[in-house]
């Protein structure tokens, strides 16, 4: 019975983050005209936006090498040893990977928020590290806090970060999703290159 409570409780953080960044997005959306985006205290535009905007870009691409971990962990007893050293490799960046992109997407966020002018993307940007903050969080109480559900919930906070980071990027997002997928299906071909054939 406690058990069950813990696992309940362990779910409001990481619903209340959704509910904020589903906010955050749909005012993004509806909330904002041009008047009051014009109406906020403009801030001046640095020459170095292009270099955070590649932080932003990268830290996307990162966060795909993390997210690639939740195919490839299924695939630690694989036939092709190729795949084992990929899982094992994933296995180590996974964590890296995840913590430099909360870091890099931090340090573009911080820029946006203090240098540049207020924009619709601002909110969604917002959101989208939000959660991926708390997926990050998540995952660092994974071995430390274990509880049933704690990695569906990193899992989930993960790919609700995806989804937002469309809305927020656009293309490099997407992008960054195909590539994963690309690699998942290439590891496929290599492990099914390496099953015997059945009679």
């Amino acid at each position: 019975m406690r058990s069950n409570r813990g696992n309940r409780a362990l779910m409001i953080p990481a619903q209340l983050v959704a509910i904020v960044s589903l906010f955050l997005i749909l005012y993004s959306i509806f909330g904002l005209t041009q008047e009051n985006l014009g109406g906020a205290r403009p801030r001046v535009e640095q020459g170095g936006e292009e270099l955070f905007k590649t932080l932003g870009t990268l830290s996307v691409f990162i966060t795909a090498v993390s997210y690639a971990w939740y195919h490839l962990k299924k695939k630690r007893k694989s036939p092709s040893p190729l795949v084992r050293l990929i899982v094992k490799w994933f296995d180590k960046l996974h964590k890296y990977t995840g913590y430099s992109a909360i870091l890099l997407i931090a340090t573009h966020g911080i820029y946006f928020l203090t240098q540049a002018v207020v924009k619709k993307e601002t909110y969604t940007g917002i959101a989208a590290f939000s959660l991926l903050l708390s997926a990050g969080i998540y995952g660092f109480l994974i071995k430390r806090l274990p509880k049933k559900n704690m990695r569906k919930v990193h899992f989930m906070l993960a790919t609700a970060f995806a989804l937002v980071a469309i809305i927020h990027a656009g293309g490099s997002a997407i992008m960054a999703i195909l590539c994963t997928i690309v690699f998942w299906g290439i590891t496929e071909l290599i492990e099914r290159s390496a099953t015997p054939a059945q009679d």
